[in-house]
């Protein structure tokens, strides 16, 4: 398990990408990760259907998002506390991202830095969705860049046992 130093949570709250409030159309005909249940639900209403969604059920950490009504061909559940990666986290988004089916991973817990993981892993040409509450949502494209600042981000969090 990773867990995220506090010195690294201004860094990481900060956007990556210009913040979208609306669905821009250059997503359509990609394969698509979302990770936060508001993007998730934009882009699902907007008929784009993630191959990925990783979600926790809530909006600002307490109310009840809605996202369990919408509908993928395969559902995982995880347990992820809050400034962590779990090893059950990120084997289940490796997984979900060799299928091909969708799939939605519901955690338990807290999904933010899910987008990490998902951005080392996923394959070159896909975009990682991600939420900025009160905001809108930022989009990476996967590549050898953005696939290196992730691996930059995982190694310097401190492994369960240094925490």
């Amino acid at each position: 398990m990773l867990v995220l130093p506090d010195e690294m949570r201004e860094e990481l709250a900060q956007p990556c990408s210009p913040i979208y409030t609306d669905v821009p159309p250059h997503i359509r005909g990609k394969r698509v990760i979302t990770v936060g249940d508001v993007c998730t639900i934009t882009l699902y209403q907007s008929g784009i259907i993630p191959h990925l969604a990783v979600v926790d059920g809530r909006t600002r950490r307490s109310s009840h998002s809605g996202v369990e009504e919408l509908r993928f061909d395969r559902m995982m559940k995880v347990r992820n506390p809050q400034a962590t990666i779990t090893d059950e986290l990120w084997d289940s988004i490796v997984e979900a991202l060799k299928r091909q089916e969708s799939t939605m991973i519901m955690v338990e817990g807290e999904e933010d830095l899910a987008a990490i993981v998902c951005l080392s892993e996923a394959e070159d040409g896909d975009l990682v969705v991600y939420g900025i509450p009160e905001k809108g949502m930022c989009i990476m494209e996967v590549g050898e860049e953005a696939r290196k600042k992730a691996r930059d981000v995982l190694s310097r969090m401190k492994k369960a046992t240094e925490a």
